[in-house]
């Protein structure tokens, strides 16, 4: 019988196999340790910017979708009404909104650093208090419910139309509302009166409301601008500096009513308003950009207009119990990024 040690094949392991099978998974670990160690490739901060739903700051919104304003340097929060954007500002959430004087006061007296870098426009019309066909005029108001958003420029424009009309606030039944909600408000009869601003007002004519008082009548005008914080100021100078001049040369296509912009810019447009395109055009003419030579003498020289303005603006509002007192000698305009944009 043959001896078994004869018969038996003997299997070799190749050349170098035991090696491998340890190389493998040293290897893997090996990788996985540097992964671990090596330094990561550190994400640059990214500018935020909150325009908020108004027909003069799409041009950001523009600017942002064609790449002017490339997404890993700047993110878009877009809120849909003024004051949640000046909100996100306040609280950090955002570096730059579009704000109103009046907001940039607000924020003012809660202490925030601020800058204005450049008013965009003056509302001609855009800002309005709005009532049914019965009402024809701001003294038929008396004792009636008014919605407005009571930390917007709504409550500017409404101390104005009162006090036209030898009112006082306490003649209203305030119902404090957001922007979007007034439509369905007044369809409802919760109120008999809003006030808006665009592109809620144009939905809300269309809905069968008519102006009894608008913007056009007011002694210091309504007017959006580019607010940072003083740290965004600091942090973003060059992206600043490129939304400032993107939004330069934007804000004519949006201004023309899409006449000098592409197809699908202007329906973008149209999407974010819920606007047709005739009636967004109509509501073009109820507010109108301002150039650089009126953003200089608005926010440069030894006693720029603006400055002027907000304290007439804040008078009113303390008057009307709506402001305290502001932080003296602070400051919170800043005109030298107009120099490094302008054309």
């Amino acid at each position: 019988m043959p001896d078994s040690s004869t018969t038996r094949q003997h299997v070799t392991e190749p050349a170098g196999g035991h090696a491998r099978r340890f190389l493998l998974p040293a290897g893997a670990f090996l990788l996985l340790v540097t992964g671990l160690l090596l330094p990561r490739p550190e994400r640059l901060p990214r500018l935020r910017v909150s325009p908020g739903l108004w027909p003069g700051s799409e041009a950001i919104v523009l600017a942002h979708a064609q790449g002017r304003l490339p997404a890993d340097q700047f993110q878009l929060i877009e809120l849909p009404w003024s004051s949640a954007a000046m909100r996100a500002l306040g609280n950090g959430a955002a570096d730059v909104a579009v704000v109103t004087l009046d907001g940039v006061l607000r924020m003012r007296e809660a202490g925030q650093d601020l800058r204005v870098l450049m008013v965009l426009d003056e509302s001609k019309g855009a800002d309005a208090v709005l009532a049914r066909h019965a009402v024809t005029e701001m003294a038929a108001l008396r004792g009636k419910r008014v919605g407005v958003d009571v930390r917007g420029v709504g409550i500017y424009l409404l101390i104005n139309a009162l006090e036209s009309a030898g009112m006082k606030m306490d003649d209203l039944k305030l119902v404090p509302m957001i922007q979007p909600e007034m439509e369905q408000a007044l369809t409802d009869g919760a109120v008999d009166a809003v006030v808006a601003s665009e592109p809620w007002a144009s939905r809300l004519r269309k809905a069968g409301t008519h102006a009894v008082y608008d913007s056009r009548q007011l002694h210091v005008p309504v007017m959006r601008m580019v607010v940072a914080s003083g740290d965004a100021c600091r942090r973003f100078r060059p992206q600043l500096e490129a939304l400032l001049k993107a939004q330069t040369e934007l804000v004519e296509a949006v201004w023309s009513g899409g006449e000098v912009a592409e197809v699908a810019e202007v329906e973008m447009v149209l999407r974010r308003e819920r606007l047709t395109l005739d009636v967004f055009r109509e509501a073009s003419r109820l507010w109108m950009p301002l150039d650089f030579a009126r953003n200089e003498v608005l926010l440069g020289g030894s006693e720029p207009q603006l400055g002027v303005m907000a304290s007439t603006v804040a008078e009113q509002m303390q008057r009307a119990g709506f402001l305290k007192a502001l932080p003296s000698g602070d400051t919170w305009m800043d005109e030298t990024f107009l120099q490094e944009v302008r054309p």
